[in-house]
């Protein structure tokens, strides 16, 4: 994973925010285990995740939405440099847009979009995962703020602590899935799709 190392001192020299290590290597073993053959991003930034998740599963196509064109050209060099070019598509555009456009199905999806948007995503998400298909969802517990919502109604990120309680409830609760809250990083579930 060179190229990862690569691109990660890349990322946090130019303030780009990339997944931990301790997330990333959640991501690469679930990844590697259940050899996933279609996999949908939503959030590909530099193509990072995309990266992990490709060379864990050598046969897999990533689908993967990113809102700003000018991540997106750097995700597609970054996907070339890593020889996985060819199985990454990428969509430009409002997540929130495209999402409720999904078409075919997918056996794998990592949700690392908008975090004040994943209670919002979930229903169309959970429509395109196959049954028994895995949905990965980092930064649930969103700065530690989900599970201590502030009281002060002006603190910046209270609606997205809300949004992402609220999704947090549903992915956890729901018995359309089974879900693994891991308390690494900013927070990741992993939920397998029941029905």
């Amino acid at each position: 994973m060179v190229e990862l190392e690569k691109l990660e001192q890349f990322a946090r020299k130019n303030f780009i925010p990339v997944m931990l290590d301790d997330t990333k290597q959640l991501l690469f073993n679930t990844v590697k285990a259940l050899q996933p053959k279609r996999i949908l991003e939503v959030g590909t930034a530099i193509g990072y995740s995309g990266i992990v998740m490709l060379t864990a599963s050598p046969s897999a196509h990533l689908n993967t939405i990113e809102m700003l064109e000018t991540s997106a050209q750097m995700a597609r060099k970054n996907f070339a440099d890593a020889g996985v070019a060819d199985r990454a598509t990428i969509f430009v555009g409002d997540a929130r847009e495209i999402v409720t456009l999904l078409t075919g199905t997918y056996d794998f999806i990592f949700l690392d979009g908008p975090k004040g948007q994943y209670d919002a995503f979930l229903p169309y998400l959970t429509e395109v995962l196959e049954v028994g298909g895995t949905l990965v969802c980092d930064n649930v517990l969103y700065k530690g703020l989900v599970e201590n919502v502030p009281e002060d109604k002006r603190h910046k990120h209270i609606t997205v602590a809300r949004n992402m309680r609220k999704f947090l409830d549903e992915i956890t609760t729901t018995s359309r899935y089974s879900t693994v809250l891991h308390r690494i990083g900013d927070g990741v579930t992993v939920s397998t799709k029941l029905f």
